[in-house]
């Protein structure tokens, strides 16, 4: 009788079984939330309304090296969706998707909104990601109709293929989110990292390029903005004093308003970016700014960062990419780790 005990095969343990033992009635099975998202579904497409989706996918536990024993992974599972009630909406709905996914319902909320939702889940689940050796690993992921699907099953179809993707992306294969601001600028622009070989340039008397490539991509950036002001999005611009000025007064002043926000960044007191119409002047007084240059652009259609660090002379080393997890997340650091207030 024992050795037949033992030759049973011991079921393998499942977040997803487990939830439905210790949870709040705010967190549901997967049954209902699949329920309650396709009547979401319905009603958004009927009242013409967006909702999205955010799944949070626990990729690994200590940083992949071992797994937790039953209990650790209860309490983390505990900790976790407790901080994501407290910080999601009384109208937003919250339960497991699959083993080691959470999704999260948003009525009435666009790909912006979604995002918004992002930042304030994982900044309040920092203290479980990031402290020490990481005690887990969150890949946030979302989907948005009817930007990117339609009906709730459609969305999370998507949202799942995102994770993917973003589990393919530079921010999450070189660990950034887990570094600081100028530690990322510092590591992105060594051009024989093997990670972007093909995403850094020179630019300057030796480069292919000359340095006005910057303020061209400027001025690209800055007329699709103008040509289309109702497009809601993001802009921060670093550059040479007066580089860009001229750029952003051209085209922004000549429309009434803009729906995406500009910001002229540097140390401020030296040019007039603050009499920009629809421009608006974030001054920080960093040395590390006489050298270092970026734009980062992102709207719900299109994602774009460039950096840029002077060399000897006038040559330049650079890096651009249009991963849009790339770009959401090096905003993120350089809002939060200059204090600036994080909006998207």
């Amino acid at each position: 009788m024992e050795q037949a005990k033992k030759d049973i095969p011991e079921k393998k343990f499942s977040l997803l079984d487990e939830s439905k033992k210790i949870f709040e009635s705010r967190f549901y099975d997967s049954f209902f939330v699949g329920e309650y998202g396709k009547l979401e579904g319905v009603r958004s497409e009927r009242y013409g309304l967006p909702f999205s989706v955010v799944i949070l996918h626990i990729d690994s536990f200590y940083g992949g090296q071992k797994v937790p024993p039953k209990k650790d992974l209860l309490e983390f599972l505990k900790k976790l969706v407790n901080t994501v009630l407290k910080v999601i909406r009384s109208c937003d709905v919250a339960g497991m998707l699959e083993d080691k996914r959470i999704v999260v319902i948003l009525p009435h909320t666009d790909y912006f909104g979604a995002l918004i939702t992002i930042k304030k889940i994982s900044k309040a689940l920092e203290f479980m990601t990031t402290q020490g050796e990481p005690y887990a690993s969150i890949v946030y992921s979302h989907a948005n109709s009817p930007k990117d699907a339609k009906g709730y099953g459609e969305l999370v179809s998507f949202a799942s293929k995102r994770i993917s993707e973003i589990r393919e992306s530079i921010w999450e294969r070189m660990k950034l989110k887990n570094k600081y601001f100028w530690e990322v600028m510092a590591l992105i622009t060594e051009q024989s990292h093997k990670d972007f070989e093909h995403a850094t340039f020179e630019t300057g008397s030796n480069g292919a390029l000359q340095n006005n490539f910057i303020q061209k991509i400027n001025e690209i950036i800055v007329q699709e903005i103008a040509r289309r002001p109702g497009k809601r999005g993001l802009l921060y611009i670093a550059a040479k004093e007066g580089i860009s000025n001229q750029i952003i007064r051209k085209y922004l002043e000549a429309i009434p308003k803009t729906s995406t926000r500009v910001y002229l960044v540097g140390p401020g007191g030296k040019d007039s970016a603050s009499e920009i119409k629809n421009a608006t002047t974030i001054s920080i007084n960093d040395a590390r700014f006489e050298n270092n240059m970026f734009t980062f652009y992102l709207n719900e259609d299109s994602a774009y960062a460039l950096i840029c660090k002077e060399n000897w002379g006038e040559a330049l080393t650079c890096f651009h990419t249009s991963d849009p997890y790339f770009v959401e997340g090096i905003i993120t650091k350089f809002q939060r780790d200059y204090s600036l207030q994080e909006h998207v």
